[in-house]
């Protein structure tokens, strides 16, 4: 009975060492040509890249051209027609250029892929102007200015904002329990009209990212002019209902003009 054992035992290590066995023989025969071919692989490699970097020495002058004219904008077609070359050999480049640099890369579904390189005259222009740009659908996207330095920083802001509404909604929710006390200790008193209407105009009040929402423009864009004398005006004519709009410091929110 233990022979038995000790037969199938060792007939399993036996099963085991056989492909091992066979792998060292077969490595053992072919070793020349392996090495021969990842030789040739690597050989390849190193003229792909030579042949690349000869490339771009003929391609990096209308690459730095194109992004002296457009601020750092650019697409595939802009290098292509430019440097004379295909589509797909333009989009390769960009694409390791914006590996390289660093640069943001939008996929716009109607209008292609635009690269945004991040340039000193770009950050210029950008802090130069005191005002955003109005969109135009008519403009081509090569010819705006990117505002590179913004999209960057509306993360920053949309979360800073987060950051005050929800202490606001805070403050709020603990101003709102204290006055249900208050009122239940206080007898009920008969509201006066003035008071109604200050009422009903708290009730319309929107906080910076609610009015964004329905002026349909960004919480940053309400931010620069909620201090300027024509924002009454200028909300007015953004939002849907004609409804024109004030900033109260007081309450950190924005109310409707009462109409004289």
């Amino acid at each position: 009975m233990t022979g038995k054992v000790i037969d199938s035992s060792t007939t399993g290590i036996l099963i085991l060492l056989l492909p091992i066995a066979f792998v060292f023989v077969l490595l053992f025969k072919t070793w020349p040509y392996l090495l021969a071919l990842l030789v040739v692989i690597i050989l390849l490699k190193i003229w792909q890249q030579y042949r690349w970097l000869q490339w771009s020495k003929q391609v990096n002058p209308f690459f730095n051209q194109l992004i002296k004219d457009n601020q750092g904008c650019l697409t595939p077609l802009d290098l292509s027609m430019k440097a004379n070359i295909s589509g797909t050999a333009a989009q390769r480049y960009l694409d390791r250029k914006a590996e390289e640099f660093g640069a943001k890369r939008r996929d716009y579904e109607d209008k292609g892929i635009v690269y945004y390189f991040l340039t000193a005259n770009a950050l210029g222009s950008i802090f130069d102007s005191s005002e955003p740009l109005p969109e135009q659908e008519s403009e081509s996207l090569t010819n705006q200015a990117p505002k590179l330095v913004q999209w960057l920083m509306e993360d920053e802001e949309d979360e800073t904002e987060e950051e005050i509404e929800d202490k606001s909604s805070a403050w709020e929710s603990e101003t709102e329990e204290a006055d249900i006390q208050e009122k239940l200790e206080s007898p009920p008193e008969k509201p006066s009209p003035q008071s109604e209407q200050s009422e009903e105009k708290e009730g319309q009040a929107l906080i910076q990212a609610e009015l964004a929402k329905r002026l349909d423009v960004h919480s940053s864009t309400i931010g620069k002019r909620k201090s300027d004398p024509d924002f009454a005006q200028w909300s007015q004519s953004k939002d849907p209902d004609g409804v024109a709009w004030e900033y109260s410091p007081e309450t950190k929110e924005f109310l409707p003009v009462e109409e004289s």
